[in-house]
């Protein structure tokens, strides 16, 4: 079984616990989680990952979130900075299953994780 780490960083940042990319798409995968991408619109139209709910920060709800079950929410971005901004909201409306991808879709992308790049169609 391979090993899995969870690496929490500046846990007095509003408890926010960030996950490797490889831990989130086992989550993922299993069923364990589901992970919202809160990348803008203009950002998702050039790549996606399979299996990710779209829910652009600037539109965020933590009350849509909720009515998602009880798996654990994973989130991203392409950095993990407005990942880590949606994850503090999630908590500070109730929500504490959170995990956001450290270094977002960079670390997803340098693990090999499957994605769908549409940037060689952007003319």
């Amino acid at each position: 079984m391979a090993k899995q780490n969870i690496v929490a960083l500046d846990l007095t940042v509003n408890d926010v616990v960030e996950i490797s990319a490889e831990l989130a798409c086992n989550w993922l995968a299993s069923g364990e989680g589901i992970l919202l991408d809160v990348r803008e619109e203009e950002e998702l139209e050039i790549e996606w990952i399979p299996g990710a709910t779209a829910m652009p920060l600037s539109k965020f709800n933590p009350g849509a979130v909720a009515e998602k079950g009880t798996r654990k929410i994973i989130v991203i971005c392409h950095t993990g900075r407005r990942s880590r901004d949606a994850a503090e909201r999630l908590i500070a409306y109730g929500i504490f299953d959170v995990y956001n991808v450290k270094d977002g879709l960079l670390a997803w992308n340098a693990a090999g994780l499957e994605s769908v790049d549409q940037s060689a169609l952007l003319i």
